[in-house]
Protein backbone atom coordinates (compact mmCIF):
# COMPACT_ATOMS: atom_id res chain seq x y z
CA UNK A 1 0.00 0.00 0.00
CA UNK A 2 1.29 4.01 -0.98
CA UNK A 3 2.13 6.03 1.93
CA UNK A 4 -1.21 7.83 2.69
CA UNK A 5 -0.86 11.69 3.20
CA UNK A 6 -1.92 14.04 5.58
CA UNK A 7 -5.06 15.23 4.44
CA UNK A 8 -5.73 19.02 2.45
CA UNK A 9 -7.57 20.51 5.71
CA UNK A 10 -5.04 19.25 7.88
CA UNK A 11 -1.91 20.78 5.65
CA UNK A 12 -3.81 24.05 4.97
CA UNK A 13 -4.48 24.16 8.90
CA UNK A 14 -0.91 23.97 9.82
CA UNK A 15 0.27 26.53 7.19
CA UNK A 16 -2.02 28.62 7.89
CA UNK A 17 -1.56 28.44 11.57
CA UNK A 18 2.38 28.81 10.40
CA UNK A 19 1.18 32.07 8.97
CA UNK A 20 -0.78 33.20 12.26
CA UNK A 21 2.32 32.33 14.71
CA UNK A 22 4.96 34.32 12.09
CA UNK A 23 3.13 37.27 11.96
CA UNK A 24 2.40 36.79 15.74
CA UNK A 25 5.60 37.04 16.50
CA UNK A 26 7.17 39.37 14.11
CA UNK A 27 4.37 41.96 15.39
CA UNK A 28 7.01 41.30 18.84
CA UNK A 29 10.09 42.00 16.69
CA UNK A 30 8.62 45.03 14.88
CA UNK A 31 7.44 46.48 18.42
CA UNK A 32 11.48 45.81 20.22
CA UNK A 33 12.78 46.80 17.14
CA UNK A 34 10.83 50.42 16.65
CA UNK A 35 11.20 50.99 20.22
CA UNK A 36 14.62 50.59 19.97
CA UNK A 37 14.95 53.20 17.51
CA UNK A 38 12.60 55.32 18.90
CA UNK A 39 11.58 55.25 22.22
CA UNK A 40 9.69 58.16 23.42
CA UNK A 41 7.75 56.55 26.36
CA UNK A 42 8.81 57.77 29.50
CA UNK A 43 9.57 54.74 32.18
CA UNK A 44 7.78 57.44 35.25
CA UNK A 45 6.73 53.57 36.95
CA UNK A 46 10.01 52.22 36.98
CA UNK A 47 11.87 55.42 38.69
CA UNK A 48 8.54 55.48 41.13
CA UNK A 49 9.77 52.12 41.86
CA UNK A 50 13.05 52.79 42.39
CA UNK A 51 11.83 56.13 44.78
CA UNK A 52 9.45 53.66 46.80
CA UNK A 53 13.14 51.99 47.36
CA UNK A 54 15.45 54.09 47.92
CA UNK A 55 12.84 56.16 50.14
CA UNK A 56 12.64 53.57 53.36
CA UNK A 57 16.55 53.33 53.86
CA UNK A 58 17.43 56.89 54.35
CA UNK A 59 17.81 57.82 57.96
CA UNK A 60 18.98 60.87 60.35
CA UNK A 61 21.28 60.22 63.22
CA UNK A 62 21.26 62.00 66.25
CA UNK A 63 23.63 65.02 65.04
CA UNK A 64 21.80 65.48 62.04
CA UNK A 65 23.77 63.77 59.47
CA UNK A 66 21.93 61.71 56.71
CA UNK A 67 22.35 58.40 55.71
CA UNK A 68 21.52 55.81 53.14
CA UNK A 69 21.61 52.01 53.45
CA UNK A 70 23.14 51.27 49.90
CA UNK A 71 23.53 47.32 50.86
CA UNK A 72 20.05 46.92 50.63
CA UNK A 73 19.71 48.60 47.03
CA UNK A 74 20.59 47.09 43.28
CA UNK A 75 23.63 47.85 41.86
CA UNK A 76 21.98 49.81 38.56
CA UNK A 77 20.10 52.13 41.32
CA UNK A 78 21.27 55.45 41.65
CA UNK A 79 20.29 58.75 43.97
CA UNK A 80 20.94 62.13 44.85
CA UNK A 81 19.32 63.27 48.48
CA UNK A 82 18.68 67.35 48.77
CA UNK A 83 17.81 69.59 51.17
CA UNK A 84 14.55 71.51 50.58
CA UNK A 85 16.45 74.26 48.86
CA UNK A 86 18.17 71.84 46.48
CA UNK A 87 21.42 71.74 48.45
CA UNK A 88 23.07 68.18 48.45
CA UNK A 89 23.37 66.24 51.12
CA UNK A 90 24.86 63.41 49.48
CA UNK A 91 24.39 61.13 46.65
CA UNK A 92 25.50 57.20 46.15
CA UNK A 93 24.88 53.69 43.76
CA UNK A 94 25.71 53.09 40.15
CA UNK A 95 28.92 54.94 38.88
CA UNK A 96 28.27 54.95 35.46
CA UNK A 97 24.19 56.62 36.07
CA UNK A 98 26.03 59.23 38.77
CA UNK A 99 28.32 60.47 35.97
CA UNK A 100 25.70 60.72 33.28
CA UNK A 101 23.24 62.85 35.49
CA UNK A 102 26.40 65.33 36.10
CA UNK A 103 25.07 68.41 35.14
CA UNK A 104 21.36 67.46 35.50
CA UNK A 105 18.98 68.28 38.40
CA UNK A 106 15.22 68.21 38.76
CA UNK A 107 15.22 69.54 42.47
CA UNK A 108 14.64 72.79 41.22
CA UNK A 109 10.79 72.07 39.99
CA UNK A 110 9.89 70.38 42.89
CA UNK A 111 11.41 73.36 45.69
CA UNK A 112 8.49 74.21 47.83
CA UNK A 113 5.78 71.73 46.68
CA UNK A 114 4.38 69.63 48.94
CA UNK A 115 5.28 65.88 49.26
CA UNK A 116 4.48 63.52 46.57
CA UNK A 117 5.02 66.04 44.30
CA UNK A 118 7.64 64.79 41.34
CA UNK A 119 9.32 65.63 37.83
CA UNK A 120 10.93 64.26 35.59
CA UNK A 121 13.74 65.30 33.98
CA UNK A 122 15.36 63.51 30.61
CA UNK A 123 18.20 63.91 28.22
CA UNK A 124 19.96 61.77 25.57
CA UNK A 125 23.66 61.05 25.31
CA UNK A 126 24.61 61.50 21.72
CA UNK A 127 27.49 59.86 21.99
CA UNK A 128 26.08 56.92 22.83
CA UNK A 129 22.70 57.27 22.23
CA UNK A 130 21.59 56.62 25.68
CA UNK A 131 18.65 57.55 27.33
CA UNK A 132 19.56 59.24 30.48
CA UNK A 133 15.86 59.95 33.51
CA UNK A 134 15.80 61.70 36.35
CA UNK A 135 13.48 61.71 38.74
CA UNK A 136 12.77 64.25 41.73
CA UNK A 137 10.54 63.43 44.85
CA UNK A 138 9.64 65.54 48.15
CA UNK A 139 9.46 63.25 50.96
CA UNK A 140 9.46 63.27 54.36
CA UNK A 141 11.86 61.48 56.81
CA UNK A 142 11.59 61.84 60.68
CA UNK A 143 9.58 65.12 59.85
CA UNK A 144 11.92 66.84 57.44
CA UNK A 145 11.35 67.63 54.17
CA UNK A 146 14.08 66.00 51.65
CA UNK A 147 14.32 65.69 47.89
CA UNK A 148 15.34 62.60 46.87
CA UNK A 149 16.15 62.37 43.23
CA UNK A 150 16.51 58.85 41.68
CA UNK A 151 18.29 57.98 38.12
CA UNK A 152 18.24 55.58 35.40
CA UNK A 153 20.00 55.13 31.72
CA UNK A 154 18.78 52.97 29.46
CA UNK A 155 20.40 51.79 25.97
CA UNK A 156 18.54 51.06 22.79
CA UNK A 157 18.15 47.60 23.68
CA UNK A 158 17.26 48.09 27.18
CA UNK A 159 14.45 50.25 25.30
CA UNK A 160 13.22 47.62 23.15
CA UNK A 161 13.30 44.76 25.69
CA UNK A 162 11.03 47.32 28.23
CA UNK A 163 8.62 47.66 25.09
CA UNK A 164 8.44 44.16 24.09
CA UNK A 165 8.29 43.04 27.93
CA UNK A 166 5.73 45.65 29.21
CA UNK A 167 3.90 46.47 25.65
CA UNK A 168 4.09 43.41 24.11
CA UNK A 169 3.82 40.44 26.14
CA UNK A 170 1.96 42.89 28.92
CA UNK A 171 -0.36 44.39 26.68
CA UNK A 172 -0.69 42.47 23.18
CA UNK A 173 -0.30 39.19 24.30
CA UNK A 174 -3.16 38.67 26.81
CA UNK A 175 -5.63 40.02 23.93
CA UNK A 176 -3.13 38.14 20.75
CA UNK A 177 -3.18 34.88 21.80
CA UNK A 178 -7.20 34.41 22.89
CA UNK A 179 -7.47 36.25 19.37
CA UNK A 180 -5.40 33.67 18.00
CA UNK A 181 -7.11 30.47 19.16
CA UNK A 182 -10.20 31.90 17.94
CA UNK A 183 -8.90 32.41 15.10
CA UNK A 184 -7.65 28.88 14.37
CA UNK A 185 -10.68 27.24 15.68
CA UNK A 186 -12.78 29.59 13.26
CA UNK A 187 -10.03 28.89 10.68
CA UNK A 188 -10.63 24.87 10.96
CA UNK A 189 -14.41 24.89 10.94
CA UNK A 190 -14.34 26.87 7.88
CA UNK A 191 -12.22 24.49 6.19
CA UNK A 192 -13.84 21.73 6.93
CA UNK A 193 -17.35 23.63 5.78
CA UNK A 194 -15.48 24.53 2.27
CA UNK A 195 -13.89 21.02 1.76
CA UNK A 196 -17.21 19.35 2.28
CA UNK A 197 -17.64 19.24 -1.46
CA UNK A 198 -14.62 17.65 -1.67
CA UNK A 199 -15.65 14.99 0.69
CA UNK A 200 -18.96 14.09 -1.31
CA UNK A 201 -16.82 13.49 -4.37
CA UNK A 202 -14.82 11.35 -2.46
CA UNK A 203 -17.96 9.29 -1.22
CA UNK A 204 -19.29 9.24 -4.69
CA UNK A 205 -15.62 8.02 -6.53
CA UNK A 206 -15.89 5.32 -4.28
CA UNK A 207 -18.48 3.53 -5.67
CA UNK A 208 -17.58 3.89 -9.45
CA UNK A 209 -16.57 0.10 -10.30
CA UNK A 210 -16.65 -2.77 -12.45
CA UNK A 211 -20.50 -2.88 -11.59
CA UNK A 212 -21.28 0.96 -11.77
CA UNK A 213 -19.54 2.32 -14.47
CA UNK A 214 -22.02 4.44 -15.62
CA UNK A 215 -22.08 6.98 -12.67
CA UNK A 216 -19.87 9.99 -12.46
CA UNK A 217 -19.16 12.68 -10.45
CA UNK A 218 -21.14 15.48 -9.73
CA UNK A 219 -20.76 19.27 -11.32
CA UNK A 220 -23.06 21.12 -9.36
CA UNK A 221 -22.46 23.51 -6.36
CA UNK A 222 -18.65 23.17 -7.00
CA UNK A 223 -16.16 25.26 -6.51
CA UNK A 224 -14.98 27.15 -9.32
CA UNK A 225 -11.19 25.49 -8.92
CA UNK A 226 -13.04 22.07 -8.83
CA UNK A 227 -15.41 22.20 -11.74
CA UNK A 228 -12.56 22.07 -14.41
CA UNK A 229 -10.72 18.93 -12.91
CA UNK A 230 -14.11 17.11 -11.85
CA UNK A 231 -15.37 17.42 -15.55
CA UNK A 232 -11.66 16.31 -16.92
CA UNK A 233 -12.30 13.08 -14.41
CA UNK A 234 -15.81 12.57 -16.12
CA UNK A 235 -14.74 12.69 -19.58
CA UNK A 236 -11.64 10.43 -18.74
CA UNK A 237 -14.56 7.61 -16.75
CA UNK A 238 -16.80 8.42 -20.79
CA UNK A 239 -13.52 6.91 -22.29
CA UNK A 240 -12.38 4.17 -19.66
CA UNK A 241 -16.67 2.89 -19.51
CA UNK A 242 -16.38 3.13 -23.45
CA UNK A 243 -13.28 0.82 -23.62
CA UNK A 244 -14.71 -1.78 -21.00
CA UNK A 245 -17.77 -1.86 -23.21
CA UNK A 246 -16.29 -2.11 -26.41
CA UNK A 247 -14.60 -5.34 -25.16
CA UNK A 248 -17.56 -6.79 -23.37
CA UNK A 249 -19.63 -6.55 -25.95
CA UNK A 250 -16.69 -8.11 -28.55
CA UNK A 251 -16.02 -10.94 -25.65
CA UNK A 252 -19.72 -11.70 -25.73
CA UNK A 253 -20.37 -11.37 -29.47
CA UNK A 254 -17.12 -13.75 -29.91
CA UNK A 255 -18.54 -16.27 -27.17
CA UNK A 256 -22.12 -16.29 -28.47
CA UNK A 257 -21.02 -16.47 -32.51
CA UNK A 258 -18.71 -19.39 -31.19
CA UNK A 259 -21.12 -21.52 -29.58
CA UNK A 260 -23.06 -22.21 -32.78
CA UNK A 261 -20.27 -23.20 -35.27
CA UNK A 262 -19.10 -25.73 -31.95
CA UNK A 263 -22.51 -26.90 -31.84
CA UNK A 264 -22.68 -28.19 -35.23
CA UNK A 265 -19.24 -29.46 -35.70
CA UNK A 266 -20.12 -32.02 -32.24
CA UNK A 267 -23.15 -33.17 -34.09
CA UNK A 268 -20.90 -34.19 -36.72
CA UNK A 269 -18.87 -35.93 -34.73
CA UNK A 270 -21.85 -38.20 -33.35
CA UNK A 271 -22.64 -38.72 -36.56
CA UNK A 272 -18.86 -40.10 -37.18
CA UNK A 273 -18.16 -44.53 -36.34
CA UNK A 274 -16.90 -44.50 -32.81
CA UNK A 275 -13.03 -44.38 -32.88
CA UNK A 276 -10.22 -43.32 -31.10
CA UNK A 277 -9.92 -39.94 -33.52
CA UNK A 278 -13.49 -39.37 -33.44
CA UNK A 279 -13.46 -39.49 -29.35
CA UNK A 280 -10.19 -37.30 -29.22
CA UNK A 281 -12.23 -34.70 -31.49
CA UNK A 282 -15.09 -35.03 -29.79
CA UNK A 283 -13.00 -34.08 -25.85
CA UNK A 284 -11.59 -31.25 -27.64
CA UNK A 285 -14.71 -29.71 -28.69
CA UNK A 286 -16.37 -30.12 -25.40
CA UNK A 287 -13.02 -28.26 -23.99
CA UNK A 288 -13.75 -25.47 -26.34
CA UNK A 289 -17.39 -25.59 -25.46
CA UNK A 290 -16.86 -24.92 -22.22
CA UNK A 291 -14.06 -22.63 -22.99
CA UNK A 292 -16.88 -20.55 -24.92
CA UNK A 293 -19.26 -20.76 -22.48
CA UNK A 294 -17.08 -19.35 -20.05
CA UNK A 295 -16.01 -16.39 -21.71
CA UNK A 296 -19.54 -15.75 -22.17
CA UNK A 297 -19.86 -15.64 -18.22
CA UNK A 298 -17.06 -13.33 -17.96
CA UNK A 299 -18.41 -10.80 -20.24
CA UNK A 300 -22.05 -10.78 -18.21
CA UNK A 301 -19.75 -10.90 -14.74
CA UNK A 302 -19.14 -7.61 -16.11
CA UNK A 303 -22.56 -6.10 -15.88
CA UNK A 304 -23.70 -8.10 -13.14
CA UNK A 305 -25.16 -6.21 -10.32
CA UNK A 306 -26.72 -7.91 -7.08
CA UNK A 307 -29.43 -6.91 -5.35
CA UNK A 308 -29.07 -5.85 -1.58
CA UNK A 309 -32.35 -7.55 -1.21
CA UNK A 310 -31.77 -11.07 -2.61
CA UNK A 311 -30.89 -14.01 -1.32
CA UNK A 312 -29.78 -17.67 -1.50
CA UNK A 313 -29.74 -21.09 0.78
CA UNK A 314 -26.26 -21.70 0.57
CA UNK A 315 -27.67 -25.34 1.64
CA UNK A 316 -29.93 -25.84 -1.14
CA UNK A 317 -27.12 -25.16 -3.80
CA UNK A 318 -24.86 -27.32 -2.16
CA UNK A 319 -27.00 -30.50 -2.15
CA UNK A 320 -28.33 -29.24 -5.99
CA UNK A 321 -24.55 -29.40 -7.04
CA UNK A 322 -24.10 -32.83 -5.63
CA UNK A 323 -27.12 -34.20 -7.26
CA UNK A 324 -26.10 -32.28 -10.48
CA UNK A 325 -22.51 -33.50 -10.63
CA UNK A 326 -23.16 -37.16 -9.20
CA UNK A 327 -23.62 -38.64 -12.66
CA UNK A 328 -20.34 -37.61 -13.74
CA UNK A 329 -18.69 -38.30 -10.56
CA UNK A 330 -19.73 -41.92 -10.79
CA UNK A 331 -18.78 -42.36 -14.35
CA UNK A 332 -15.29 -41.15 -13.41
CA UNK A 333 -15.32 -43.45 -10.30
CA UNK A 334 -15.23 -40.93 -7.79
CA UNK A 335 -17.75 -39.27 -5.18
CA UNK A 336 -19.19 -36.50 -4.05
CA UNK A 337 -20.43 -35.55 -0.42
CA UNK A 338 -22.19 -32.81 1.28
CA UNK A 339 -21.92 -31.92 4.74
CA UNK A 340 -23.48 -29.03 7.18
CA UNK A 341 -26.38 -28.91 4.77
CA UNK A 342 -29.13 -30.59 7.22
CA UNK A 343 -30.60 -26.97 8.17
CA UNK A 344 -30.73 -23.80 5.31
CA UNK A 345 -28.05 -21.38 5.54
CA UNK A 346 -29.16 -18.14 4.24
CA UNK A 347 -27.05 -15.15 2.65
CA UNK A 348 -27.52 -12.48 0.80
CA UNK A 349 -26.65 -12.68 -3.03
CA UNK A 350 -27.83 -14.51 -6.31
CA UNK A 351 -28.61 -17.91 -6.43
CA UNK A 352 -27.87 -18.54 -10.02
CA UNK A 353 -24.45 -16.32 -9.47
CA UNK A 354 -23.62 -18.25 -6.38
CA UNK A 355 -24.36 -21.54 -7.86
CA UNK A 356 -22.13 -20.61 -10.62
CA UNK A 357 -18.81 -20.03 -8.61
CA UNK A 358 -19.62 -23.17 -6.51
CA UNK A 359 -20.20 -25.14 -9.53
CA UNK A 360 -16.81 -24.20 -10.88
CA UNK A 361 -14.88 -25.19 -7.65
CA UNK A 362 -16.64 -28.58 -8.08
CA UNK A 363 -15.77 -28.84 -11.45
CA UNK A 364 -12.07 -28.33 -10.76
CA UNK A 365 -12.20 -30.58 -7.80
CA UNK A 366 -13.47 -33.34 -9.65
CA UNK A 367 -10.55 -32.73 -12.43
CA UNK A 368 -8.00 -33.20 -9.75
CA UNK A 369 -8.91 -35.53 -7.03
CA UNK A 370 -7.77 -39.09 -7.99
CA UNK A 371 -9.81 -42.27 -8.62
CA UNK A 372 -11.70 -43.54 -5.62
CA UNK A 373 -11.72 -40.55 -3.29
CA UNK A 374 -14.03 -38.25 -2.76
CA UNK A 375 -14.83 -34.36 -3.06
CA UNK A 376 -16.57 -33.17 -0.22
CA UNK A 377 -18.94 -29.54 -0.15
CA UNK A 378 -19.49 -28.41 3.24
CA UNK A 379 -21.37 -25.30 4.19
CA UNK A 380 -20.70 -23.37 6.97
CA UNK A 381 -22.98 -22.06 8.89
CA UNK A 382 -21.70 -18.55 9.62
CA UNK A 383 -22.39 -18.10 6.17
CA UNK A 384 -19.56 -19.90 4.07
CA UNK A 385 -19.39 -23.44 1.83
CA UNK A 386 -16.01 -25.37 1.41
CA UNK A 387 -15.27 -27.55 -1.48
CA UNK A 388 -12.27 -30.12 -1.11
CA UNK A 389 -10.44 -32.86 -3.23
CA UNK A 390 -7.70 -34.96 -2.56
CA UNK A 391 -5.67 -34.10 -5.45
CA UNK A 392 -1.82 -32.36 -5.72
CA UNK A 393 -3.27 -29.24 -3.65
CA UNK A 394 -1.69 -25.86 -4.43
CA UNK A 395 1.59 -24.78 -3.65
CA UNK A 396 1.55 -21.65 -1.27
CA UNK A 397 3.62 -19.30 -3.63
CA UNK A 398 0.85 -20.07 -6.38
CA UNK A 399 -1.96 -19.42 -4.27
CA UNK A 400 -1.31 -14.99 -4.78
CA UNK A 401 -1.52 -15.89 -8.52
CA UNK A 402 -4.09 -19.12 -9.27
CA UNK A 403 -7.26 -16.71 -9.58
CA UNK A 404 -5.77 -14.77 -12.44
CA UNK A 405 -7.86 -15.59 -15.56
CA UNK A 406 -5.26 -19.08 -17.72
CA UNK A 407 -2.92 -19.38 -15.20
CA UNK A 408 -2.98 -22.73 -14.49
CA UNK A 409 1.07 -22.48 -13.37
CA UNK A 410 2.79 -25.70 -11.58
CA UNK A 411 -1.23 -27.54 -11.86
CA UNK A 412 -0.64 -28.23 -15.06
CA UNK A 413 1.74 -31.11 -14.10
CA UNK A 414 -0.63 -32.56 -12.01
CA UNK A 415 -2.13 -33.98 -15.75
CA UNK A 416 0.61 -36.39 -15.36
CA UNK A 417 -0.36 -37.89 -12.22
CA UNK A 418 -1.90 -41.49 -12.84
CA UNK A 419 -6.38 -41.21 -12.85
CA UNK A 420 -6.04 -37.54 -12.89
CA UNK A 421 -9.02 -36.98 -15.36
CA UNK A 422 -8.45 -34.96 -18.27
CA UNK A 423 -11.53 -35.01 -20.62
CA UNK A 424 -12.24 -31.71 -19.63
CA UNK A 425 -9.45 -29.61 -18.63
CA UNK A 426 -10.15 -26.20 -17.88
CA UNK A 427 -8.65 -22.93 -19.56
CA UNK A 428 -7.74 -20.90 -16.54
CA UNK A 429 -11.21 -19.29 -16.12
CA UNK A 430 -13.33 -21.48 -13.62
CA UNK A 431 -11.22 -20.17 -10.49
CA UNK A 432 -10.82 -16.33 -11.77
CA UNK A 433 -15.29 -16.77 -12.15
CA UNK A 434 -15.72 -18.16 -9.05
CA UNK A 435 -13.58 -15.60 -7.44
CA UNK A 436 -15.04 -12.61 -9.29
CA UNK A 437 -18.14 -13.72 -7.93
CA UNK A 438 -17.30 -13.95 -4.79
CA UNK A 439 -16.07 -10.32 -4.68
CA UNK A 440 -19.49 -8.89 -6.91
CA UNK A 441 -21.02 -10.19 -3.39
CA UNK A 442 -19.12 -8.49 -1.08
CA UNK A 443 -17.11 -11.81 0.11
CA UNK A 444 -14.05 -13.71 -0.34
CA UNK A 445 -12.48 -16.77 -1.79
CA UNK A 446 -9.56 -17.92 -0.13
CA UNK A 447 -7.24 -21.46 -0.96
CA UNK A 448 -6.13 -23.72 2.06
CA UNK A 449 -4.57 -27.21 2.82
CA UNK A 450 -6.84 -30.32 2.70
CA UNK A 451 -6.20 -31.91 6.21
CA UNK A 452 -6.62 -35.40 4.28
CA UNK A 453 -4.53 -34.26 1.44
CA UNK A 454 -5.23 -31.84 -1.78
CA UNK A 455 -6.73 -28.10 -1.74
CA UNK A 456 -9.98 -27.03 -0.05
CA UNK A 457 -11.53 -23.37 -1.86
CA UNK A 458 -13.72 -21.64 0.88
CA UNK A 459 -16.39 -19.33 -0.49
CA UNK A 460 -17.57 -16.78 2.51
CA UNK A 461 -20.95 -14.70 1.95
CA UNK A 462 -22.93 -12.36 3.84
CA UNK A 463 -24.90 -14.31 6.10
CA UNK A 464 -28.50 -12.90 6.00
CA UNK A 465 -30.47 -13.21 9.65
CA UNK A 466 -34.36 -13.98 10.05
CA UNK A 467 -35.06 -16.96 7.55
CA UNK A 468 -36.80 -19.26 9.17
CA UNK A 469 -35.14 -22.94 8.85
CA UNK A 470 -36.18 -25.72 7.49
CA UNK A 471 -34.51 -29.35 7.61
CA UNK A 472 -33.21 -30.40 4.34
CA UNK A 473 -31.76 -33.96 3.11
CA UNK A 474 -28.13 -34.27 3.11
CA UNK A 475 -26.71 -36.42 0.01
CA UNK A 476 -23.78 -38.51 -1.10
CA UNK A 477 -23.09 -39.97 -4.29
CA UNK A 478 -20.59 -42.49 -4.43
CA UNK A 479 -19.33 -44.43 -7.27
Amino acid sequence: MPRTGSSLQSRLTVRLLGVFIFAFLLTGLATFLLSRADDSELPTDSLLADIEMIAPTITRSADGAWQVDGQSLGKEVAYVLRQPDGTEILRGGSKEALKAIVGMSAAKSVIGMPEGTFNLAWRIDHATEDNIYLIAVVRLVDGLPVILEAAEVDTPTDSGLYALAYEWLGEFVPVGVPLLLTLVLALTLSLRSALRPLERLRRLAARIGPQQTGLRLPTEDLPAELQSPVLAINRALDRLDHGFQAQRDFLADAAHELRTPLAILSAHLDTLPRSQGADALKSDVERMTRLVNQLLLVAQLESLTIDPNETADLADIAIDLATLFAPLAIRRHRSVGVTGAEQPVIVRGNRDAIHQALRNLVENALRFTPPETEVEISVDREGGVSVSDHGPGVPPEEREVLFRRFWQGERRKAREIPGRDSSSGGAGLGLAIAQRLAETHGGSLRISDNPGGGARFTLMLRKAEGAAPTALPSIRAAS
